[in-house]
């Protein structure tokens, strides 16, 4: 064979070499990185995601719905707060004029002051105004001298009556030994069946009692 063809071939194989030792470590590197890659994405594609975290809910403590009674408590318009009470001292028995001012048994408490059951309060004083000739019925309303206040009406006392008789509340005189509506004192009304006799209500009923002609027997209507 000529020396120039055996140089070429020689030639070509070297350069197959060549080009044989630059493509495997091309192909390592590739492979390399592709598995590199391809672990990496299996890895974060199996990856579980992070478990959920529920927050925690609050507790919440409720207050009372009923303050604790204190001294000082606020009231409605009216009325006084009285060491754990609201009061109205112009009528409460127990706070009657001032906190804890309790009015004796048998009385009320009248714009803050306490009276007897009945009586009514006349200029800061306790009255009765069936009786009182100052307030005869109401307030201020006073009876003239000489006449008394009787079931709240002022009547005049001062009639001069006949001898043996008596003028009673409805200004007339009657004799209170023997009228039957007025014995023994005026307004005293004898029951029905009796008489009035020396003052006092006879029942003629009585089989023991001897009727004197002179009685008036009191006869049911």
């Amino acid at each position: 064979m000529a020396p120039e063809l055996v140089r070429k071939k020689d030639g070509e194989k070297m350069k197959t070499k060549i080009i044989a030792a630059c493509i495997v470590p091309g192909i390592l590197i590739v492979c390399i990185i592709t598995a590199v890659l391809t672990s990496g994405c299996s890895s974060a594609s199996t990856k579980s995601p992070p478990p959920l975290v529920t927050p925690a809910t609050p507790v919440t403590t409720l207050r009372a719905t009923v303050p604790a009674l204190t001294p000082g408590g606020t009231c409605r318009e009216g009325l006084i707060w009285c060491n754990d009470h609201c009061s109205d001292l112009s009528v409460a028995i127990g706070d009657c004029g001032a906190c804890g001012n309790a009015c004796p048994s048998g009385q009320s408490c009248l714009s803050g002051q306490c009276c007897t059951k009945g009586q009514s309060l006349c200029n800061g004083s306790c009255s009765d105004l069936t009786a009182d000739v100052e307030n005869c019925g109401s307030c201020d309303n006073v009876c003239a001298t000489g006449s008394v206040c009787h079931n709240s009406k002022c009547l005049n006392m001062s009639i001069v009556c006949p001898s043996g008789q008596t003028e009673c509340y409805d200004e007339k005189c009657y004799d209170l030994t023997s009228d039957n509506m007025n014995c023994g004192m005026c307004g005293n009304v004898c029951p029905a069946y009796s008489g009035c006799t020396n003052s006092v209500c006879v029942d003629m009923e009585d089989v023991n009692y001897v009727n004197p002609p002179d009685i008036v027997i009191n006869m049911p209507v």
